[in-house]
C-alpha cells in the first residue's frame, strides 16, 4: 500500500541509473524527483487542458537550503489553488522569478549609481576624454569650478532646471563664460548617455550666449594707474598682476607657472610653456624686470607652482579697488569730488589685448606680437614657418616692459580721468 511520503523516506532515497520520482501520497501533484548524483529537488506535477504536462520546481529536498516536507506541502497547496483560480502555476513561478531577478537587478543598479557622484563621474570623464584635448585643463578648471555645488548628487539627478540655474548664475558673472560651460557641460552628459549613466542630457535646449569679440584696450592713463595700483597690492597679488601685464600671457598659464619651467640664471631667461593652448611648446622670453620679480620671490620655492599661495582669481577684485582708493585720493588731491569717481570697467583678459595693439605702436611686427601671443599660425604658414622668433620676441617683451616703466617715469599727473558711469 503507497503511503505518504516523510522526511525520513527522503532523506534515504538511493539514487539510480537515471532520474526517479516519489509521489506524496494524499498531496496530489507533489513528488520529490531523485538524480542519478544524489540531489533531491521537491517538485509540482499537473496537466494543463492542452494535455501538456507541466513540471514547476518548487525547490531543493536536501542539502543546507532545502524545504523541509511541510514546506514543500504548503508550496504544492499554492500551486493548485491557483490553477483552481484558473491560473498557470509555472507562469506564476516565471513571473515570480522575474520580479525577483528585476528586483535584485535594480538594487545592484541603484548600489553602484549612488557611486556615481557629478565628482567621481568628472574623474572618470577627465581620465577617458577631457585630459585627451588640446583644451583638457580649461575644461577640467570651468567644470571642476561651476559644479562644485552638484559633487555629492548623483549624475543623473541633475535636471535640465538646474543646467539652466547653473548657466543663468554664471551668465549673471561672466557672460561668455556660461557659453562655455554649457559647451563642456553638455559634452560631459552625452559621454554620461554613452556610458549608460543617463538618458537625457540636462544642457540639451539651454540658451547660447552669443560670444562678441572685445575690444576694450587700456589707455596710457589707466595703465599707469593700473601700475601705480601694483605697488600697492600685497604680496603676492603683486608679483602676480606685474607678471600677467608683463609677459602678455594667459591669465590660467601665469596663474599656473611652475619654477621647474623658469630659467632666469641664462644670459636669456625664458619661461617654457608645454601644455599652451594650442597644443606646441611655447617659449616666452622674459623681461630683466621680470626676471628681478620673479628671483625675489625665492622664499616659496618649496612649492612647485610660483603663485600657489594665494587665489589668483580674485586678483582682479583687489586690483579695481586699490585703483579706485587711488584715483579717489587723485581727485581729493585736486578739489574734485572723490565719490564722482569710476574706474571703466575692464578685464584681464584686457590687458594682453593692450600688449598687442601697443607693441606695433613700438615698432614691433604683427607676426611677432602673434608669436609672443602664442597665436597658432593657420594655412601655409602654419606647415612651412618652423622660425622660432625667439629674438623678436625677447625684443618685443623688452620695448612692452620699457614703456610699462617709462609711464611712471614720464608721468606729468597723477590724475586719470576716467568716463563717469552712472549707478
Amino acid at each position: 500500500m503507497k503511503r505518504p511520503l516523510t522526511a525520513l523516506a527522503i532523506e534515504h532515497a538511493k539514487p539510480r541509473a537515471k532520474r526517479y520520482a516519489l509521489p506524496d501520497i494524499g498531496h496530489p501533484g507533489l513528488r520529490v524527483l531523485v538524480y542519478p548524483s544524489g540531489v533531491r529537488t521537491f517538485v509540482y506535477r499537473f496537466r494543463r487542458g492542452d494535455k501538456q504536462d507541466v513540471t514547476v520546481v518548487l525547490g531543493p529536498a536536501s542539502g543546507p537550503s532545502a524545504l523541509t516536507l511541510v514546506q514543500a506541502r504548503e508550496a504544492a497547496g499554492d500551486a493548485r489553488r491557483q490553477r483552481a483560480m484558473g491560473a498557470d502555476p509555472a507562469d506564476q513561478k516565471r513571473a515570480t522569478r522575474k520580479a525577483e531577478a528585476a528586483r535584485i537587478a535594480a538594487e545592484e543598479k541603484e548600489a553602484r549609481r549612488r557611486e556615481d557622484t557629478v565628482a567621481n563621474v568628472l574623474v572618470r570623464y577627465y581620465g577617458d576624454h577631457a585630459d585627451g584635448l588640446k583644451s583638457g585643463r580649461e575644461v577640467r578648471r570651468v567644470l571642476d569650478k561651476e559644479f562644485k555645488g552638484w559633487a555629492k548628487r548623483r549624475v543623473d539627478d541633475i535636471q535640465r532646471s538646474d543646467a539652466i540655474r547653473v548657466l543663468d548664475t554664471v551668465k549673471a558673472r561672466a557672460p561668455i563664460q556660461s557659453k562655455r560651460l554649457r559647451a563642456y557641460g553638455r559634452h560631459f552628459f552625452q559621454w554620461c548617455i554613452t556610458k549608460e549613466l543617463v538618458e537625457k542630457n540636462p544642457f540639451d535646449g539651454t540658451a547660447v550666449v552669443k560670444e562678441v569679440s572685445r575690444k576694450r584696450i587700456l589707455t596710457k592713463g589707466e595703465l599707469r594707474l593700473l601700475l601705480r595700483a601694483i605697488e600697492r597690492l600685497e604680496w603676492p597679488r603683486r608679483q602676480f598682476a606685474h607678471l600677467l601685464l608683463l609677459t602678455a600671457q594667459r591669465f590660467s598659464e601665469v596663474a599656473n607657472m611652475e619654477w621647474l619651467k623658469l630659467d632666469l640664471t641664462s644670459d636669456a631667461p625664458l619661461w617654457t610653456l608645454p601644455d599652451s593652448k594650442n597644443g606646441n611648446p611655447h617659449i616666452v622670453p622674459l623681461a630683466p624686470v621680470a626676471v628681478e620679480i620673479l628671483t625675489s620671490m625665492d622664499q616659496i620655492k618649496d612649492s612647485p607652482r610660483v603663485f600657489a599661495s594665494f587665489s589668483a582669481t580674485h586678483a582682479k577684485a583687489r586690483i579695481d579697488e586699490v585703483m579706485l582708493e587711488i584715483s579717489r585720493e587723485d581727485a581729493a588731491a585736486v578739489g574734485d569730488d572723490p565719490d564722482e569717481v569710476r574706474i571703466e570697467p575692464w578685464r584681464l583678459h584686457d590687458l594682453r589685448r593692450t600688449a598687442a595693439t601697443t607693441m606695433p605702436n613700438l615698432g614691433v611686427e604683427v607676426g611677432v606680437v602673434e608669436r609672443v601671443l602664442n597665436h597658432q599660425m593657420r594655412g601655409v604658414m602654419a606647415v612651412y614657418q618652423l622660425h622660432t622668433f625667439a629674438a623678436e620676441k625677447r625684443h618685443a617683451l623688452n620695448l612692452w616692459a620699457d614703456f610699462l616703466a617709462n609711464l611712471m617715469v614720464e608721468r606729468e599727473s597723477n590724475v586719470v580721468q576716467f568716463k563717469a558711469v552712472e549707478g
